[in-house]
């Protein structure tokens, strides 16, 4: 039975749900709140990363500006963050960013941040599979995975932000794979598929991504096109790094080839580490 705390949290309290899995929004009790100036965004984007944690005015004023800052840098930061209060107020939110020294805190509670929301649910589906409920786990990669709306802070060109985004980039592909290796455990192999495609374009060099791609085509009755994935990720290789494919996809090459490839992409990489 799935836990409890896959149920989404409750809505319209005075706390705002805070979005940064693709444009960053936040709700509050009366609606979306608009942040159309760039550095209030910035300013928020890296208060709520760091969330319920002190943000000092040297480091925001780093993030807002990097090595170029004026001299009027910690005054622009004061006026900012008086400028995200007014429109927090006016949505009928009065505590989000609180004065800490030496900085501000972003105060964001539980199930309130959808990229806290993904690593707890992306725990709970770590924790099932260890304990072999692959169903519930399943159903909670599902369901972290579901909380993505795009590139994370989207259209937020920033350094410091685009730094974050990429780590955050990182969790998500990395949680895909773990659950295209589980829906192969459950026997759904063929439903991966055009979910996995894209991705390998798109990461071209994440070698487990192209193992689960050759295993769930070998396990769907098509093996010549496995192959053909194997051959298509040599030639890559070879021209782009100069190096062949690791001993997990050669060998998962031989054993399509021989009917015995049995193993799931997870279980072949763990046993490389």
């Amino acid at each position: 039975m799935l836990d409890h705390r896959l149920a989404p949290p409750a809505e319209r309290t005075d706390q705002p749900v805070i979005s940064i899995l693709g444009p960053l929004e936040l709700t509050g009790p009366r609606g979306p709140i608009r942040l159309t100036a760039r550095r209030q965004q910035i300013l928020v984007g890296a208060l709520v990363w760091q969330a319920n944690r002190v943000v000092s005015i040297d480091s925001l004023i780093d993030v807002m500006w990097g090595t170029e800052s004026p001299s009027t840098a910690r005054s622009q930061v004061h006026i900012s963050v008086s400028g995200v209060r007014k429109r927090l107020a006016r949505s009928g939110l009065h505590r989000l960013i609180d004065t800490e020294p030496p900085g501000y805190l972003a105060r964001v509670g539980p199930g309130k941040l959808d990229a806290h929301r993904f690593d707890e649910l992306a725990e709970l589906g770590r924790t099932a599979l260890a304990a072999g409920r692959l169903s519930d786990a399943d159903q909670y990669y599902a369901a972290a995975l579901r909380l993505w709306r795009g590139d994370p802070f989207s259209g937020l060109r920033n350094e410091h932000i685009e730094s974050i985004a990429a780590r955050l980039c990182e969790r998500r592909i990395t949680l895909s794979e773990n659950h295209f290796d589980v829906r192969i455990m459950l026997g759904r192999s063929a439903d991966i598929i055009s979910e996995v495609v894209p991705l390998v374009a798109k990461y071209p060099f994440r070698e487990r991504l192209r193992a689960q791609l050759m295993i769930a085509l070998s396990r769907s009755g098509r093996t010549m096109e496995a192959l053909r994935v194997y051959q298509e990720t040599r030639q890559l290789f070879v021209s782009e790094l100069g190096v062949e494919p690791g001993p997990v996809l050669r060998d998962l090459e031989q054993e399509i080839l021989t009917g015995t490839a049995a193993r799931t992409a997870q279980d072949r990489f763990s046993a490389t580490r």
